[in-house]
Parts: C-alpha cells; structure tokens; sequence
C-alpha cells in the first residue's frame, strides 16, 4: 500500500506534465516563411502558381485575397492549403502594418 501511495503523485505528474507539453505543441504558432513583406508576397504568389491557382495580383492584399480565396474554395487540409495559409499568416503579419 505504501508504494502505491509514493506511486501515484509520480504517476499524476508525469501525466499533468505530458497534458502541458501536448498542449504547448498544439498551440505553438505556425512557422514563419518569410521575412519581410515583399518575401512573402513572392512565396504566396509562387505557392499559389503551385497549387494550380496563378494570381496577377501584384499588391499584397490582392495576393493575400486570391490566396484567402483559394484557401475558401479548398476548405480541407492539404499541403498546398497548410503552406497558403501560413503564406496568409506572413502577408497579414509583415504587410498590415
């Protein structure tokens, strides 16, 4: 009994510490591409003529809202929509400013 008692808090640590971790992954940001906002307007219009999906747009919201429309238009997950919608992530964080 007295090791089962000395037991059991190492067991409930282990699994609140396995819950924290899990939950950090899972929330961690997306990864950055791009650096500045004319490298991110570069990679969204190359992923986007990748994808199938070429974009004129030259300004970075007219590149960010043809891939904000591709993005719509393939609402599951795939890796072209994964790699846009961090594309969407720089352009929205380097461009908005």
């Amino acid at each position: 009994m007295k090791i089962r008692q000395a037991v059991l808090p190492l067991v409930l640590s282990a699994v609140a510490l396995s819950t924290v971790a899990v939950a950090d992954a899972v929330a961690a940001p997306s990864p950055s591409r791009a650096t500045t906002c004319g490298q991110a307007v570069r990679n969204t219009q190359n992923d986007l003529r990748q994808a199938g999906s070429p974009t004129t747009a030259t300004t970075w919201q007219g590149v960010r809202n043809a891939a904000q429309n591709f993005l719509n238009n393939h609402p599951w997950s795939s890796p072209a929509t994964d790699v846009i919608k961090i594309d969407v992530s720089d352009l929205n964080r380097l461009c908005a400013k």
